[in-house]
């Protein structure tokens, strides 16, 4: 009985088969279920590019963080705990994401969405997309030094791409972003609703003028490039807040999907602050010019009423601390030390209301639990046109471009004020906002210092030095900066045994450990536009 059941079943399924036959394709080998490249969105893929990207970029959670977090320690801006390229700072494991955010992500997808909106006659889409593209490689070049870009994002076809030497990779992105440029500006060129710009081709534009602009300067130890780059000022970069290139997060906290500066959901949470300021950082805004800079109050915020002691200070003891503590209130850190960590989160000084959306210091001495600020309603600021005013002075005293360093100098300190202390102004307390006095002797102070100065060196320290301090939320172009001129000149040093200074960072682990073609570096190599001495720390 049970062979003549298991006989009769085999016979149903054959006969259901030869009917089947005949309306079934047996040759179709994709499953009409599966996406497939061609019935993308490309909407919906340029927003998955854009997301990823800028997740690569500002991304900050513990060991999963984004370029900015690294590069920030190295110059500063974010506390380093212990060694360049210790288990806790630059492990090779610990840039694992933003590899794979930028390239199995962002430029994977980019590589699908450029020909599927060619065929679709989207050049706006096109162009924005070589943009990123562009931006994100130059990024990659600047932090890894050579990356596979030639084979990379062939799959199957090619597993383990080798790297391309950096400099053709930025002579192969000015090409593309020249395609970009003209993608957007085809006629009836149709724009997508990015991020960025909503679309807006003279601003994508601008941003394009200033991306090379950027490239040009980054490259001036290593080629001439002032005639390029004047006429690049001549075509017109960011000169405007209006043009800024920078991603606008807002005040939306989900289990789904976190919209916050990620800088804020880490720090403004039940558990208080995870990252310690800088004291270095700090102190340039609060004393280093014998007066508190205008800004001072927007940058950092204080969390307690409350002088550190025991071990909530564990400098104390430890005379090789610049700065053990700085006074007034501010609880912060040494570039390097690698004390233990008391519970402090609710007590130490952390960021404020620029550029995360954090909460404006007006002595409110209020935990970040009770005292929320703007809701992580924040930006990251890309290239901002007071960036642009300081590269253009850089540009204009060593290069001879068009331009006064002194007046562009100037109008970039002045851009930098306008921009913080009118960022979010309902969270600023009028009794504690900043005045045109405070900004107008704070540069007459620097005019002075730079009038005073006997050399075009020293001139450059005061401008790279006001750009360091402009830059506060984007340690990428102050690591550049530090690696191309070596300025600010006064960094601090490192109160422990730090290593090699990394000229760039490690290759990711998972590249290491599966592409047969890349090898690990010392991270004393550099990438080809950086031929600045070995002595960098």
């Amino acid at each position: 009985m049970k062979n003549y059941n298991k006989i009769s079943i085999v016979g149903i399924l054959m006969l259901m088969l030869c009917i089947s036959c005949e309306t079934v394709d047996l040759n179709q080998l994709n499953d009409p279920s599966e996406l497939t490249p061609s019935s993308a969105d490309p909407e919906l893929l340029l927003n998955n590019v854009q997301l990823r990207f800028v997740n690569a970029i500002a991304y900050n959670e513990d060991n999963e963080d984004g370029i900015n977090v690294r590069a920030s320690e190295f110059v500063r801006m974010q506390h380093l705990f212990g060694a360049y390229a210790g288990p806790f700072s630059m492990s090779s494991a610990s840039l694992d994401n933003l590899w794979t955010d930028l390239y199995r992500e962002s430029l994977q997808d980019i590589s699908i969405l450029i020909p599927l909106a060619e065929e679709r006659e989207l050049e706006g889409y096109v162009g924005v997309a070589k943009l990123i593209q562009a931006y994100s490689y130059v990024t990659l070049v600047d932090m890894f030094g050579d990356v596979p870009f030639t084979e990379a994002l062939q799959g199957n076809e090619t597993p383990n791409p080798n790297v391309d030497d950096g400099q053709f990779i930025y002579n192969e992105m000015l090409t593309v972003i020249d395609e970009g440029v003209a993608a957007i500006n085809a006629p009836g060129s149709v724009m997508p609703n990015d991020f960025f710009y909503g679309g807006n081709k003279a601003q994508w534009t601008r941003f394009a003028n200033t991306l090379k602009f950027k490239m040009y300067l980054q490259m001036r130890l290593v080629g001439d490039f002032g005639s390029e780059i004047n006429s690049l000022i001549n075509d017109g970069l960011i000169t405007s807040a209006a043009d800024d290139f920078e991603f606008k997060y807002s005040t939306t906290a989900s289990s789904t999907g976190e919209s916050r500066h990620p800088y804020y959901a880490l720090n403004y949470d039940a558990d208080g602050a995870d990252d310690y300021l800088v004291s270095y950082y700090v102190n340039l805004l609060k004393a280093d010019k014998g007066f508190e800079d205008p800004r001072l109050r927007y940058y950092f915020y204080r969390q307690v009423n409350e002088v550190p002691s025991g071990d909530d200070l564990p400098c104390t003891e430890n005379d090789v601390l610049n700065f053990c503590y700085l006074g007034d209130l501010y609880w912060t850190r040494d570039h390097g030390a690698a004390d233990g960590v008391p519970p402090d989160g609710l007590k130490r000084s952390t960021y404020g209301l620029y550029p995360i959306g954090g909460a404006f210091d007006a002595d409110n001495f209020q935990t970040v639990v009770n005292n929320p600020g703007g809701g992580g309603a924040g930006i990251f600021p890309f290239i901002l046109s007071s960036y642009v005013k300081f590269m253009q002075a850089e540009s204009a005293l060593m290069t001879g471009t068009i331009g006064n360093p002194r007046t562009l100098l100037e109008e970039g300190i002045r851009a930098s004020m306008d921009k913080v202390l009118n960022f979010i102004p309902g969270q600023v307390a009028p009794g504690f906002a900043a005045s045109s006095t405070d900004i107008d002797n704070y540069v007459a102070f620097v005019l002075g210092e730079y009038d005073a100065a006997i050399d075009d060196s020293t001139r450059l320290d005061i401008i790279m030095k006001e750009y360091y301090i402009a830059l506060w939320g984007n340690g990428i172009e102050a690591y550049n900066n530090y690696r191309r001129t070596g300025l600010p000149s006064d960094l601090s040093n490192h109160v422990g045994v730090p290593g090699a200074f990394p000229r760039t960072f490690l290759y990711p682990a998972t590249v290491v450990n599966t592409n047969s073609n890349i090898n690990q570096k010392e991270i004393s190599v550099k990438t080809f536009w950086d031929t600045n001495p070995a002595n960098l720390d």
